[in-house]
């Protein structure tokens, strides 16, 4: 499958996206949330998405784009203690 957009990406059914993360994305962080979902941020090419996994169903049950800065905050802290960690 050829290099995608974030807009081309939106578009795409969940299990179309699930597919493509799996297989052009990076996982950079995740997270739990509730008990048994894990939130991981994935990159892929030149966008990055939130995608929610379920570990009771064991499924994803949502892949969202993260396009604006308030998505973004939740996310500093984690980044910066795996930057300080590399170093």
């Amino acid at each position: 499958m050829p290099k995608m957009n974030i807009k081309s990406f939106i578009h795409l059914p969940l299990d179309e996206k699930t597919n493509y993360l799996w297989d052009n994305g990076v996982c950079l962080s995740q997270r739990i949330v509730r008990e048994g979902d894990i939130i991981c941020i994935f990159h892929v090419h030149d966008f990055y998405v939130e995608a929610v996994y379920s570990k009771n169903n064991n499924r994803v049950d949502s892949i969202l784009p993260i396009i604006n800065l308030k998505k973004w905050e939740m996310y500093v802290d984690t980044f910066l203690m795996q930057l300080l960690y590399r170093s």
